[in-house]
């Protein structure tokens, strides 16, 4: 990296929170500024994390000249009209996934990036981890010979509340696009976008889903066993099956974790995956080395593979509405 990049962070809730430790390891990072919806927090967030701004409105700090780069990490249904304001305002922007809350948005906010010829990234973070790039490169090198089928979930208990980000529809609630987003990131990051798409879910009181099953076939012939709860605790774990042994992302599959192989039955050796910092750092340093290197969009989490991933979303979710 060439320069030091002054970054902003809109939103100071739980994951903004990981976000600003992440940044702190990174020395071509300066943790410039901080917008709340409240001045006072703001001032809590900065002062917490080391901030040299606080601000009480998103608007006042995207107006700041000094800001190199946002990241988002307002709720779901914010994630579009944040994303715009920053775009407008000239600003790099990295945006907390779901990029947006349907295949529609994510369109626009990359036509306003193009338009704009600013920077636009999903912040999906586990896509930069080393342990989920390190997976990805044993399926290539076919340590397990060919790659038959993949069981990926995630799943925790949530109480349910008809006002939580995770279960109210209008903050764009449900299990598949908070958490399912991830093995569905696996499943496409691995094969791709599948050729066939079977759902199951039960809906939660405010009809979003609690609990979805998804089925994938890809187009080199595997098979993706998807699940997605806030009513059960499950494996979170990522375990692909080949024709000479297995792959295993251990849990917490998303997050930085072990991964091991096993083959012809034997017992399971750890695959180094040396890492860093808590993982946030990974994808702040991509946005960095893109914006050194005049790139608008990441050459690792494109533009497309958002698209992709957007439609599988609102294909999964559309199919889950149906099947309640």
């Amino acid at each position: 990296m060439e320069k030091t990049y002054n970054w902003a962070i809109l939103g100071a809730g739980h994951i903004a929170n990981k976000f600003a430790e992440g940044l702190k390891i990174l020395p071509n990072a300066r943790r410039y500024a901080i917008a709340a919806r409240s001045l006072e927090r703001a001032e809590v967030f900065r002062q917490n994390h080391g901030f040299e701004k606080a601000y009480g409105s998103y608007e006042e700090m995207v107006k700041d000249p000094n800001i190199d780069a946002v990241y988002i990490s307002t709720t779901n249904n914010l994630h579009f009209e944040h994303t715009l304001l920053c775009l407008e305002a000239g600003k790099a922007v990295l945006c907390e996934k779901p990029f947006a809350s349907n295949l529609a948005q994510v369109e626009k906010m990359i036509a306003t990036a193009r338009e704009k010829n600013v920077f636009l990234m999903e912040a999906l973070w586990s896509r930069f981890l080393p342990s989920m790039i390190q997976f990805k490169q044993e399926v290539e090198n076919e340590s397990i010979g060919k790659p038959s089928l993949l069981q990926c979930d995630f799943g925790y208990i949530s109480p349910f509340s008809p006002h939580s980000r995770l279960y109210d529809p209008a903050l764009g609630g449900g299990s598949v696009p908070d958490i399912g987003i991830y093995p569905i990131f696996v499943a496409m990051y691995l094969f791709g976008y599948p050729t066939e798409i079977k759902v199951s879910s039960i809906p939660s009181p405010t009809g979003t889903d609690w609990t979805t099953a998804i089925l994938f076939k890809h187009s080199g012939g595997e098979i993706s066993m998807l699940s997605s709860s806030f009513a059960a605790v499950l494996s979170n774990e990522s375990r692909l099956y080949g024709s000479n042994g297995q792959l295993k992302l251990h849990k917490m599959f998303h997050m930085i974790t072990r991964l091991t192989v096993s083959r012809n039955n034997e017992q399971e050796t750890e695959i180094p995956t040396p890492s860093a910092g808590n993982g946030y750092n990974y994808e702040a340093a991509e946005v960095m080395t893109c914006l050194d290197k005049g790139l608008v969009e990441s050459p690792g989490m494109s533009w497309q593979f958002s698209l992709d991933l957007i439609k599988l979303i609102d294909t999964v979710s559309a199919l889950a509405a149906k099947a309640k």
